[in-house]
């Protein structure tokens, strides 16, 4: 049983880290912008949401995607713990 949790969290945290890489190219500007440093954040801002594949879906899978990895590594660990506390208290 214990190798079943612990194959599903795994599975959880590869897709939470391929959400993450499919919400960057969503979100990122792919065209190679000249003079990066001369623009400012505001107007950086807008070139991206009118240059990016879909702004807000790639904004909302990257939280969406580090939220899951974080659960993931934080069940994962959590499920470790208690595998190692459980083997201790057999002996």
């Amino acid at each position: 049983m214990k190798s079943n949790v612990n194959k599903i969290i795994v599975l959880c945290l590869i897709l939470s880290i391929l959400t993450i890489i499919i919400g960057y190219f969503l979100w990122a500007i792919l065209i190679p912008i000249q003079d990066f440093d001369l623009i400012d954040n505001e107007k950086l801002l807008r070139t991206q949401k009118e240059l990016a594949l879909n702004y807000t879906l790639g904004k909302n899978l990257l939280h969406i995607g580090f939220f899951g990895f974080v659960s993931s590594i934080i069940c994962l660990v959590l499920n470790q713990i208690k595998t190692i506390k459980n083997k201790f208290i057999k002996r």
